[in-house]
């Protein structure tokens, strides 16, 4: 249609974004439709733009159709943002030419060039879309549940028969996943769908597995409740998205959407390192044919930024990934490295370097002969990475209220530097051979810290914006084992400023100790079963979801009595009794049936939080879409009936069991679908898992407020070096799948898992990095007569237990 040339000057010119300067993206983006690449993509490297330009181009210059080019994310929000660039920046470019351009012929072309039939989206996403579209006569679209739905199902089948009190199952479970203690159902049903979706991902034949099992084993009961799970699915015309996936694969290789295939042309995915074996046989499936028509397949993503390993993904696929794409569709694959970052400041590029380089031990997990993250040559910006650790969580999350404050209320800080950790530090305290000099070494450094001028922080706009900040930690929990976390008391001291700031952490409490969640459950209870007189004659219900429940309830009638608005045309305390009664409002007759959904939102009338405040809307939706999908499975379909009272009493219970119990032993999680859009005007604390993807002007990194000792316990947080080599859930499944077992073992495998979580906290910041925690987490402590060190990755250690450090960092 028009010449590369010109397609890339309007990209220079039009949509500014001047890819002639970056040789790896213009390469990325001029290869041919027949090209199949390899896009090693480091954090802030403009790889949605590449994608961009790069099906742009196929478009505008190749003379590919829309419908040729299927394109994949990760999650919905990227395949959001992806789709609207494209329709953004396409519709200025069918703009521009159209404008310069009097030919008919090529103006009929560029105008109907349609984006909307690109297919972009998950890989979920994808499959439900095509499976429906290209469904048989008569064939009925299964239903997608999501996973907590899924979990709530598997809990189920747990209490039915009291399945979760047997030994051998127990004691199985406990095994593969490292827990010394395993008694709520609800973390057993965890466990079992990780089986089940590793099972799948892993593409391992389930019948040759169950038969190589011992009858009565604690293994055999795991597969036969996984059985039964997937049976009371299917019964109901139900799956969940790895059972989709299967589906899809199936029908991919059945030729029976041979029709979709025999169009494809390109195939982009992105975020490749989190791919499964059973997505890349779908994925390759599609490159087959795509290359049959003299297309390519592109695949983007990064090892360093791997982070769901524990979700079933095989970094391997990715590191292998042009050995193994040569084994299976037999072509040669050039390898891109995509090195410059435009997100970050040149010492926050540095500081991602060093730390992913540190340790030889993970170079080994990594692409071969990988480049550094480098800094565009107009990046001028020194703000040193900074540090700010404390006695104790109380005075950490003090101190670090007073500077977001003078940040957000004020529009800037200033921040004195108390010292500064670099190579000569780290290599004197290394050197240190007793106490005495170890603490005269860290008065030295203190004393040279107090030459060091201010620093002066500022966010962009004249007064601060509190959704600039994000603190990123390994776990957003406020309280672990009991004890109240920093974010505790941050969030705390931060509503007792005299402008008091907002923290945005649903996920901080779990879903069920959570007051407000309390309130309105224990409401929705009193209203279907009035004290309590249908779930007392169900004697199986378990211990803790009795006690949840009766709390729940509790709660709720202290509410009630606090009268709360509005109170016309009906108070609360009246809707309530009202339902209790059975008694109708009005002189209408009581229902034959009535839905939970619309009880729970005329409940929500009288609780301000669930309708107003950001967290509050969180749980609503999460209770609320836990209500909805447990009524697939379900015989009263989340209704109670009121046609007679056999029927009244088990709606009732399957409420209770469905809906309820679920909730109040831990099943029900803040799904991540949830979080995708963040509020404007909060200070976002977020997983370093949750936070990828994303980027803030200032992170504030958590990297050892939880460690004032070297505790075992804490070990999977910060240094794995006790984790044995046992076989794992995941080796025990991949040893019967075709991937083998893996060869790296559990142990480096861990260590290798914080070294990219943490490089992807790292990566987040834009202008400043903050690392916080405990004054132990990098000095150690003294016990007795002797110093103890707190092995951490996140701070420097390298699995040979060396303190290795960093270049800088300027503690506050």
């Amino acid at each position: 249609m028009i010449l590369y040339e010109e397609f890339e000057d309007i990209v220079v010119n039009i949509l500014k974004r001047d890819i002639s300067s970056n040789k790896e993206q213009r390469n990325a983006i001029l290869a041919p439709c027949n090209k199949s690449l390899f896009l090693v993509a480091g954090p802030g490297s403009g790889k949605t733009t590449v994608m961009v330009l790069k099906i742009l181009k196929y478009l505008f210059v190749d003379d590919v159709e829309p419908n040729e080019i299927i394109a994949t994310t990760f999650t919905r929000k990227a395949a959001d943002e992806l789709y609207s660039r494209i329709l953004g920046w396409g519709d200025m470019i069918k703009n521009h030419l159209l404008n310069n351009n009097d030919d008919f012929d090529t103006i009929a072309k560029i105008t109907s060039i349609d984006f909307n039939q690109i297919i972009i989206g998950t890989t979920d996403s994808i499959a439900e879309e095509l499976l429906r579209e290209y469904k048989k006569p008569g064939e009925n679209q299964s239903i997608v549940i999501e996973g907590f739905v899924a979990n709530s199902a598997m809990i189920k089948i747990l209490i039915e028969d009291e399945r979760y009190l047997n030994k051998n199952l127990v004691e199985y479970l406990k095994e593969v996943s490292g827990r010394e203690k395993l008694e709520e159902p609800s973390k057993m049903s965890e466990i079992l769908i990780e089986m089940k979706n590793r099972i799948y991902y892993d593409e391992v034949d389930f019948n040759k597995l169950y038969h190589k099992t011992q009858e009565g084993s604690g293994a055999r009961i795991a597969l036969d409740c996984i059985k039964k799970y997937e049976n009371k699915l299917q019964n109901r015309n139900i799956i969940d998205f790895t059972m989709l996936e299967a589906e899809f694969l199936k029908k991919l290789k059945n030729n029976e959407l041979k029709t979709f295939l025999d169009e494809i042309k390109i195939v982009l995915i992105d975020e490749y390192q989190d791919t499964n074996l059973l997505q890349e046989d779908i994925y390759f499936t599609i490159a087959d044919y795509a290359l049959n028509n003299n297309g390519n397949i592109t695949v983007v993503g990064d090892d360093d930024q791997s982070l769901y390993r524990f979700r079933g993904a095989t970094v391997d696929l990715f590191t292998n990934y042009q050995e193994r794409i040569n084994q299976k569709l037999g072509i040669n694959v050039e390898e891109i490295n995509l090195r410059t970052n435009y997100r970050s400041t040149e010492n926050i590029i540095e500081h991602c370097n060093q730390f992913a380089e540190l340790d030889m031990e993970y170079q080994k997990a990594r692409v071969e002969n990988k480049p550094k993250i480098i800094a565009p040559d107009f990046d001028n910006d020194k703000m040193p990475i900074l540090g700010m650790f404390r006695n104790n969580p109380e005075m950490l999350a003090k101190d670090l209220t007073r500077l977001i404050n003078q940040l957000v209320n004020k529009g800037e800080a200033k921040i004195k530097v108390l010292q500064v950790l670099n190579k000569e530090y780290y290599e004197k305290i290394n050197g240190a051979i007793d106490i005495a000099r170890l603490q005269q070494i860290k008065e030295e450094n203190i004393k040279a810290g107090r030459e060091i001028e201010s620093i002066t922080l500022k966010l962009d706009s004249d007064y601060g914006s509190a959704s600039d900040i994000a603190i990123l930690s390994y776990s957003p929990k406020e309280s672990h084992y009991g004890n109240r976390s920093f974010l505790h008391y941050l969030r705390k001291n931060l509503k007792k400023l005299r402008q008091p700031i907002e923290v945005f952490n649903p996920r901080g409490i779990e879903l069920q100790d959570i007051d407000i969640v309390g309130i309105f459950c224990g409401l929705i209870l009193e209203c279907v079963d009035p004290e309590s007189n249908v779930q007392k004659s169900d004697k199986t219900i378990p211990k803790l979801a009795i006690h949840n429940m009766r709390r729940w309830r509790m709660k709720a009638k202290d509410f009630i009595k606090l009268n709360p608005e509005p109170h016309d045309p009906i108070t609360l305390s009246q809707f309530v009794t009202h339902w209790q009664l059975r008694r109708p409002i009005g002189y209408t007759d009581w229902p034959k049936t009535a839905s939970l959904m619309e009880l729970a939102y005329k409940i929500t009338t009288w609780i301000e939080e669930l309708q107003e405040d950001v967290e509050g809307i969180v749980y609503l939706e999460a209770i609320t879409q836990s209500i909805t999908q447990t009524g697939f499975f379900n015989d009263y379909h989340s209704n109670i009936s009121f046609k007679n009272p056999k029927e009244e009493k088990a709606s009732i219970l399957e409420a209770i069991w469905n809906i309820f119990i679920p909730l109040s032993t831990g099943g029900v999680k803040i799904d991540e679908s949830l979080l995708e859009t963040l509020p404007d005007n909060r200070i976002n604390v977020l997983s370093i898992h949750q936070s990828k993807g994303l980027e803030f002007p200032l992170v504030i990194v958590d990297v050892g407020s939880r460690f004032k000792q070297n505790d075992v316990r804490t070990q999977k947080l910060r240094f794995p070096k006790l984790i044995t080599e046992e076989l794992t859930l995941e080796n025990r499944i991949r040893q019967y799948s075709k991937l083998g077992e893996n060869k790296r073992g559990e142990k480096d495998k861990s260590f290798d898992d914080l070294t990219r979580l943490y490089f992807v906290a790292f990566s987040r910041a834009e202008k400043v990095l903050l690392l916080i925690g405990l004054n132990s987490a990098i000095e150690g402590y003294n016990k007795k007569n002797d110093h103890f060190d707190i092995p951490n990755v996140a701070l420097g250690w390298s699995r040979d237990e060396k303190y290795v450090g960093f270049n800088e960092i300027y503690l506050i």
